[in-house]
């Protein structure tokens, strides 16, 4: 039986990606008396028949990238020993030259669990190492957010999505660093309930990674809560799923690696992949949430919302509350009056008193859950009644849900919510 260091691989954008088995003790890999690193490289690569005419070589542990190797150029060699289809193409023998980056130490094997491999199939996308552990920059302090940053500046279409890992700014004080696809099904977990249809979630993880990969270009910190996508561990998730966790675990992380590598795009640019809980039955124009008219986030028909659970909302706020969010003194003689509603049916302008807001306004001041909604006065209080959840603009999870369940793909929610996009894929 031939003995590798490697547990698996797969090619993505003519990289080869090489999984560092777990087991191995990370200070004899780079430093071997009987065979260098370029060597076991070497062998893996012919053992295993692999078909790669690259130069880059990314040596991968439980998602942590530790170092590149760069190959000669093998096609301008003549000498031809290298398994290709059916037959031997060249020669690797002395056409490489390793210039590897050891960003990790011998400390490694302290702080990473085992690895599951039982599913690992060879170039196989749905099925690559998971990283069970999280690495945080305590323990390694060389994974600086200016290094994750640096690497994620190249163009979309130069980013190799395993080269792409993601820094958590947790509000316990935790920061983590996570490959993008692991963080992703922290994040589809957290922000879309695990019982919804397949496609629902695929579309979920898409706009996720559109989110995420925009908010590394611009270098804004990735927190885990609202201020930009909630994120959920693999601990928090088996307390919040219970004995349902291997079930919701798996459907989340199939949908996130089927769609490993795509993103949503208007004109060549990653969108602002905004998306909210529940619409009114339409989706809501950007304008008149942020001021700013966007192509792509305008309103659309969304009927599938009308029918979730999270449609309509009812809340009851005092007289003495509303007065001292509003600033003003609200009672039974104060007058709320709704000058304008949008096409959407959300209230654009409503005056309570002698206080004039935007629907947005009086929505985030008072605490409702919509910018659409009905009002009665009561005697010490004021009844309001909601008809969807958030903001309304871009994808609604629950009227993706219900496409979904309708027959629609993923694709077809996505280019529903968002007008004139395209889906690129950069695997």
């Amino acid at each position: 039986m031939v003995i590798h260091v490697f547990s698996n691989y797969k090619i993505i954008n003519n990289v080869l990606y090489l999984y560092v088995d777990d087991k191995c003790e990370i200070g004899s890999f780079y430093s071997d008396e009987k065979e260098s690193l370029l060597s076991k490289v070497k062998r893996y690569i012919r053992d295993m028949k692999i078909n790669f005419n690259g130069t880059k070589v990314v040596l991968l542990l439980s998602g942590l990238m530790l170092g590149t190797i760069y190959l000669n150029n093998i096609e301008s060699n003549k000498n031809y020993d290298v398994y290709k289809g059916n037959k031997y193409v060249y020669n690797i023998k002395d056409t490489y030259y390793p210039t590897v980056d050891k960003k990790v130490d011998n400390k490694i094997s302290e702080v990473l669990e085992d690895v599951d491999t039982s599913k690992a199939g060879y170039d196989s996308p749905s099925y690559v190492k998971e990283s069970k552990n999280i690495i945080t920059n305590e323990s390694h302090p060389e994974n600086t957010n200016k290094q994750i940053q640096d690497e994620s500046s190249a163009s979309l279409n130069d980013n190799v999505q395993a080269d792409l890992i993601v820094t958590i700014n947790r509000l316990n004080g935790e920061v983590l660093n996570l490959t993008l696809e692991d963080y992703l099904v922290g994040v589809v977990a957290a922000e879309m309930p695990a019982s919804f249809n397949t496609e629902a979630l695929k579309a979920q993880a898409v706009i996720a990674r559109t989110y995420t990969k925009k908010l590394i270009n611009s270098g804004r910190k990735i927190t885990d809560d609202v201020t930009t996508q909630v994120y959920k561990s693999d601990d928090e998730l088996k307390r919040m799923w219970g004995t349902s966790y291997n079930t919701y675990y798996t459907k989340i992380k199939k949908a996130v690696l089927s769609t490993e590598g795509k993103y949503v795009t208007y004109n060549g640019e990653l969108i602002d992949a905004v998306y909210h809980s529940t619409s009114n039955g339409y989706t809501e124009d950007a304008s008149f949430v942020w001021g700013n008219s966007v192509p792509y986030l305008k309103t659309v028909t969304s009927p599938w919302d009308t029918s979730s659970s999270t449609f309509q909302g009812s809340i009851d706020v005092s007289f003495e509350e509303l007065s001292n969010k509003l600033g003003i003194k609200f009672d039974e003689e104060t007058l709320i009056e709704v000058i304008s509603r949008d096409d959407s049916g959300r209230i654009s302008k409503i005056k309570i008193g002698d206080k004039e807001l935007t629907g947005t306004s009086a929505r985030n001041i008072i605490g409702l859950r919509s910018s659409d909604f009905d009002i009665i006065i009561n005697a010490s209080s004021v009844t309001f009644t909601t008809r969807g959840y958030g903001h309304g603009v871009g994808m609604s999870q629950y009227g993706a849900n219900g496409m979904a369940n309708s027959g629609y793909t993923y694709e077809q929610i996505l280019k529903h919510y968002y007008s004139g996009v395209t889906i690129t894929d950069f695997k």
